[in-house]
């Protein structure tokens, strides 16, 4: 499998013209149409939405009044539509499988089919059509919406937000702002967060989602951060002039945005200037998290609070305090020192695989499982000759059982993680938070570590954040106790860390996902076998859990 996804579609302008007719001719024979549509059968009510869609961007048979009645009857079947097709990749590991990918592709098209419909009505009420002039505010805002939204689907699967869309979105406002719409007042039935909003809060919304630094987030905290700024978008003003601090003592950052600039929120100068510049004024928006942040840190009950009923502590504070670091403070600095890269790293992705090459290459087996009368005659020859198993036979182990290591490019490193790039092809598929292993060229043994984040670079390579664990992890073996020993279950895979004290870092194991539970018994096997009490979690992960535990 390639590590490249070939993820960016063209955006080409609306078209009005083709041969065909849709079955859709007005809004009365579209709601007729809509009632007959399968909207639960996903895929099937996908393919005649586009299918119809492109036919009605293909006619200058409809006036801008009833394309836009039109569209605006589909806006719900769509989103709907669009949201359970979106279920098929949305957090999964990455590069997409061909399935997959297929879907993501036909989500993105349908966004850019139903956004050039609105471009459209919008190009009718720039060529006087009278009839859109109390609707305009609602097209433009309709369009940014739907922009947003492509370049969430973007970050979903962790690419890059291709410059068209930033192209698009800004002079998308950029009309806005000379028409006069920006800040009119419009309904849209969609957003249940707030009764109105308007086309600058779409325009500040797709920002700020991608100010958040959404690669490290999870499909759920995604998802939590595109909802609030339903709400919370409308509490940031874009402005022509810098930014007069309502409040000096937040020190916010000069957030800046150039519309000549196929980027998103730029960290600027504070009096910078000039006719494509726009300053964002986020004061609003930082004093409604820190009163959100300060009421959780009191105890206090997120349901209390405007942040949806999926929000439970500490998850929520985190969540808030996050977004508040990103949207309202100057750019962070490291705490460690990154140092530049340039060799190769081994890496590994699966618990047993890592398993395999943290336990010196050798396959696990159940204490006393095998005999050396029970070794393979290439263990055997080994034995005799060197008086142990050679590295090519634990190579040719690995490959028969399907473990293998890949070199990935290290672009950076730290005291406490890596940032690799794939090198060229690679066979695994990564996902979020998941449990890896590297070997540093100049190192003697694995570290393991989590994913914490996942970005497909321009040109298509897949760059990934580690952060390691401290300490050499040991192979050891864990079951859950049973009193009837002819009812033993067997050992399975899992990692001892070691105590640290010059950091204070404790010793701790890493299990398989979903094995803890608070003062849970384990039988711990490394050369004999120990009894031991998981104590808490220390960090979670979507295949693994690092947990604190006591030798019984």
């Amino acid at each position: 499998m390639k590590n490249r996804q070939d993820a960016m579609l063209s955006l080409d302008e609306p078209s009005v013209t083709g041969p065909q007719r849709p079955i859709i001719s007005d809004a009365k024979s579209c709601q007729h149409w809509l009632a007959t549509l399968p909207l639960t059968q996903a895929a099937a009510a996908h393919a005649e939405i586009q299918l119809q869609l492109d036919l009605l961007n293909h006619t200058s048979a409809l006036s801008g009044m009833e394309r836009l009645r039109i569209q605006e009857q589909l806006r719900e079947a769509v989103a709907y539509i669009q949201g359970e097709m979106a279920k098929k990749y949305t957090g999964k590991p990455v590069p997409l499988d061909a399935a997959e990918l297929a879907v993501w592709k036909k989500v993105i098209a349908l966004w850019q089919g139903f956004t050039q419909a609105y471009q459209i009505c919008l190009q009718n009420y720039q060529d006087n059509d009278q009839a859109l002039t109390n609707f305009a505010p609602a097209i433009v805002q309709r369009i940014l919406r739907l922009t947003g939204q492509q370049m969430l689907e973007y970050l979903r699967i962790h690419q890059n937000i291709p410059e068209a869309l930033w192209k698009q979105l800004h002079k998308t406002y950029a009309t806005a702002e000379e028409l006069g719409l920006e800040k009119i007042a419009v309904k849209d039935p969609l957003n249940r967060m707030v009764e109105g909003t308007r086309p600058e809060s779409a325009y500040v919304h797709a920002l700020l989602l991608d100010l958040a630094d959404p690669y490290p987030l999870t499909a759920r905290q995604l998802d939590q951060a595109d909802r609030w700024l339903d709400k919370w978008a409308a509490r940031v003003n874009v402005l022509k002039t810098p930014v007069v601090p309502a409040n000096p003592d937040l020190k916010l950052p000069a957030l800046v945005v150039d519309f000549n600039r196929a980027a998103g929120i730029q960290f600027g100068a504070q009096f910078e200037t000039g006719p494509n510049i726009r300053h964002l004024d986020g004061s609003q928006l930082a004093a409604t998290l820190v009163k959100r942040i300060k009421h959780l840190r009191k105890g206090g009950d997120p349901g209390e609070l405007d942040v949806g009923e999926d929000c439970k502590q500490p998850a929520c504070e985190a969540q808030l305090f996050r977004l508040f670091q990103h949207w309202c403070e100057p750019q962070h600095h490291r705490a460690y020192e990154r140092r530049a890269g340039g060799q190769k790293a081994q890496v590994s992705f699966t618990l047993a695989a890592i398993h395999f090459f943290c336990n010196g290459g050798k396959v696990y087996r159940q204490p006393g499982e095998r005999t050396h009368q029970e070794l393979s005659w290439r263990e055997v020859e080994d034995f005799q000759m060197f008086g142990r198993v050679s590295s090519q036979t634990q190579k040719l182990q690995a490959s028969q059982i399907g473990f293998a290591t890949e070199n990935w490019q290290i672009q950076d490193e730290s005291a406490l993680g890596f940032r690799l790039a794939a090198d060229g092809l690679h066979a695994a598929r990564v996902a979020l938070n998941q449990l890896i292993a590297i070997r540093h060229p100049q190192a003697k043994h694995f570290a393991i570590g989590q994913v914490r984040w996942m970005r497909f670079d321009a040109s298509g390579d897949l760059n990934i954040g580690i952060h390691t664990f401290p300490g050499i992890p040991m192979a050891v073996g864990i079951r859950a106790p049973v009193l009837i020993p002819t009812l033993q279950n067997k050992f399975i895979q899992a990692f001892l860390l070691p105590e640290i004290p010059t950091i204070k870092e404790p010793a701790t194991l890493v299990l398989p996902h979903g094995w803890y539970g608070p003062n849970k018994q384990l039988e711990l096997h490394i050369d004999d076998t120990l009894h031991v009490r998981l104590t808490q979690v220390v960090e979670r992960g979507a295949d693994f859990e690092r947990v604190a535990f006591e030798v019984k």
